[in-house]
């Protein structure tokens, strides 16, 4: 423990950035709230306010409470920053520093962290590189004598953007090209994500903060010196329970170097449960295994720590040789041992398949550790447009959604969690195969390369060859086509889309605001952004000249996103005039999608059902009768949590109650007819679908039938209506900025 005292040799920098350059949106109202709670503690324990340089870009509502504070707090501008640190840190004559940085933080150019300056504006985002701050720590910028530890706490998002936006992301602003020269200082860093993830804001202050300022304030009771390793394990168990009651998927992390070497990272992600009874059983298995195949190589151990020193990050057992139980628990300290051990010992000796699955159970993996390296090296040389069309070839194959391709090494660990079956070939590798048969570049044959040496690993070299020449026959028919991707995803999926976002009407005549963008699985353009409330009919004219300026393809979804008491909207009837007179639902397949009662539960029940549609057929869908209340619609939905979606013929006066319990139920595929007695209109219904056929084909199936009914106003085809509501293609997301 520390005395009271030192708290007076102890000096800090606190970052607060509420208000931004850009438009409203990116204003956060929160961290100069957690940045002067985190001023509060440490002059509460004895540390001078002089000592403390406030930074901060207040919002307008919070700028007096800052004032309050610290009457000689500075702007949080990129100059005042950069004086702060490169100027003022350099002559610090103190034993510790505490440095707190809260607002908005972007995943710039090449993986790197931006933590925004109050300049960014949308098209142009400027920050500092939050990786070059802590080498700048770590050099001779600070004094070399003094400054024993410093303790650095980052509250900000180190998010993942859709690449139209990423590229708006300027290179992240860097403090020192100096060498690392003093690894004996301490570090304890702090960041309240991973990265590619968020950080959330609860009630006007940041989750992390508060959990974390909680730990330290307990910790440090009496003016001690927190013990700031029990104060991270109380930060993860906070996040563990939030994790499991409540579902929260945000995991803090820590970087620590005690004076010695670079220091390590804590495993990301939640901390790893003992193992159960079956871990136990399958441990054993590999022990047994590993021992027999020392047994059959003697010396082979000492060998097998030297290769693998060179792979793990943890220290290797002391015991000169190792037994086969010390190998297989270092192994599983390393993401990847388990598989990378038993590849080291059986090059030339068959595995039989219960020990693959041991590594498998015990593990989630089945990479090697030289094997993930390699691929997260190629994901990142194909760039953000190949790893989306990669993780749209996963889509097509195996149904696969919310692949994270922003960063590779994210998506190298979804498409390894498809676990192989025992002697088949893994999906990953399927999905690989395809992908380099279409793209046929460079990175391409690279790749194939490395699936066949996992093949071969494996002992599935047959099945990789065969699944490769059915890939290429794939590649040659879609190139024969003119095609660029697979056609049997659900619709939007790889083809592109129009999103339209109404807002609520405002005042009399409908008027309300609208948005447009392109889409192209993450690739997102803005076309138009109207503020003024217009009419219906100035938004179909604009939407008109809008589309008339894209290339025209009809496997282009157009969707609106409305508030459930819009959905009523005929939106597929609007008629464009140039060149001939059509309606919008002859051109596009045109679908309704509901912006209300979804947040809350962007849950698995939703996503689940959804999962269905890529291989589901018309019969799957359940019939709900027009006479039951919104009570029993929601009854009748939660029957089934694998139906993907309904069809109904309540008459209108009735459809608001069967929306909203659709809507909260999760149900993403809703058909109902606009007009007609629910007896015919349920006949005509069964004529869309027609014969069984498959469930993603009902958007291009129901533009076919507004086709053939377009002359004929009266046909039925005109008045039916679809929610096609795919869960991962949200409303275009501007920087997240529920979270900083």
């Amino acid at each position: 423990m520390t005395a009271v005292g030192d708290w007076r040799r102890t000096h800090a920098v606190i970052v607060a950035v509420e208000q931004y350059s850009g438009s409203d949106d990116w204003n956060l109202d929160g961290p100069v709230n957690d940045a002067l709670a985190m001023r509060t503690w440490l002059t509460g324990l004895g540390v001078p306010a002089e000592n403390i340089r406030l930074l901060a870009s207040p919002t307008e509502g919070n700028k007096s409470a800052v004032e309050a504070a610290d009457r000689d707090y500075r702007q949080a501008d990129g100059h005042v920053i950069r004086k702060v640190f490169m100027e003022e840190l350099s002559s610090l004559d103190a034993d510790r520093l505490w440095i707190y940085w809260a607002g908005h933080g972007v995943q710039a150019p090449g993986g790197r962290w931006s933590l925004l300056y109050p300049e960014t504006r949308d098209r142009d985002m400027r920050g500092l590189d939050a990786l070059n701050l802590m080498t700048l720590l770590r050099t001779d910028h600070l004094p070399k004598r003094g400054v024993g530890r410093v303790t650095v706490i980052i509250d900000a998002c180190w998010q993942a953007l859709p690449l139209r936006t990423h590229t708006m992301v300027a290179d992240p602003e860097w403090l020192t090209r100096k060498p690392v020269i003093n690894k004996d200082r301490d570090i304890y860093w702090m960041r309240a994500c991973q990265p590619g993830a968020v950080s959330k804001n609860q009630q006007g202050a940041g989750l992390f903060t508060s959990v974390l300022l909680r730990q330290l304030e307990a910790a440090s009771a009496g003016g001690a010196a927190p013990d700031l390793d029990r104060v991270w394990q109380g930060v993860q168990d906070e996040f563990t329970r939030l994790g499991r009651e409540e579902g929260l998927r945000q995991f803090p992390t820590v970087h620590i170097s005690r004076g010695h070497g670079n220091g390590e990272d804590i495993p990301l992600g939640p901390p790893p449960s003992p193992l159960d009874e079956q871990q136990r059983r399958e441990r054993g298995k590999l022990i047994h295994a590993i021992g027999a195949l020392l047994g059959a190589q003697p010396g082979r151990a000492g060998e097998v720590v030297v290769g693998l020193c060179e792979l793990f990050t943890t220290d290797p057992p002391d015991t000169t040789p190792p037994s086969a139980e010390e190998l297989v628990d270092w192994a599983l300290e390393n993401p990847h041992g388990t598989v990378t051990l038993l590849a080291e010992l059986s090059a030339r000796t068959p595995v039989r398949t219960e020990i693959r699955k041991a590594c498998h159970v015990l593990q989630n993996q089945w990479l090697t550790r030289a094997e993930y390296a390699e691929l997260a090296g190629l994901l990142e040389r194909l760039g953000q447009r190949g790893r989306c069309d990669l993780a749209e070839e996963g889509r097509a194959l195996f149904g696969l959604a919310d692949l994270p391709f922003h960063d590779p090494a994210r998506l190298a660990d979804a498409l390894e969690e498809l676990l192989p079956k025992p002697d088949r070939l893994p999906q990953l590798l399927r999905v690989v195969e395809r992908f380099a048969a279409v793209d046929d570049g460079p990175v391409a044959a690279d790749l194939r390369a490395w699936s066949l040496g996992c093949a071969e690993r494996l002992g599935l070299k047959g099945q990789l060859m065969e699944r490769r020449g059915e890939a290429t026959e794939y590649a040659e028919a879609v190139k024969a086509a003119g095609l660029a991707e697979d056609q049997g995803g659900p619709p939007g999926g790889s083809r592109g889309s129009i999103q339209i976002r109404l807002h609520p009407s405002s005042g009399p005549g409908q008027r309300r605001r609208y948005e447009v963008w392109a889409r192209r699985g993450e690739d997102v353009h803005a076309l138009a952004k109207v503020d003024t409330p217009a009419s219906l009919d100035e938004i179909r004219g604009g939407l008109e000249a809008l589309l008339s300026a894209q290339i025209y393809t009809p496997d282009t979804l157009v969707e609106f996103f409305v508030s459930a008491t819009d959905l009523e909207l005929a939106v597929h009837q609007w008629q464009f005039a140039q060149p001939v007179k059509r309606h919008l639902g002859t051109d596009y397949p045109v679908v309704m999608r509901c912006t209300e009662f979804r947040e809350p539960q962007r849950h698995d029940l939703w996503k689940r059902r959804w999962s269905r549609v890529g291989t589901a057929g018309t019969q799957e869908l359940r019939w709900l009768p027009g006479h039951m209340d919104c009570g029993e619609v929601y009854r009748v939905v939660q029957q089934s949590m694998d139906t993907p979606g309904a069809l109904t013929t309540t008459p209108s006066r009735a459809r608001a109650d069967l929306f909203n319990a659709c809507l909260f139920g999760g149900v993403p595929v809703l058909i109902w007819h606009g007009e007609a007695e629910p007896s015919i209109a349920e006949d005509e219904i069964r004529e869309l679908l027609g014969a069984e056929r498959p469930l993603r084909s009902l958007p291009q199936r129901l533009r076919e039938l507004r086709s053939d009914s377009d002359p004929y106003k009266s046909h039925h085809g005109s008045h039916m209506a679809l929610l096609w509501d795919d869960p991962h293609r949200p409303l275009p997301d501007q920087l997240d900025l529920s979270a900083p």
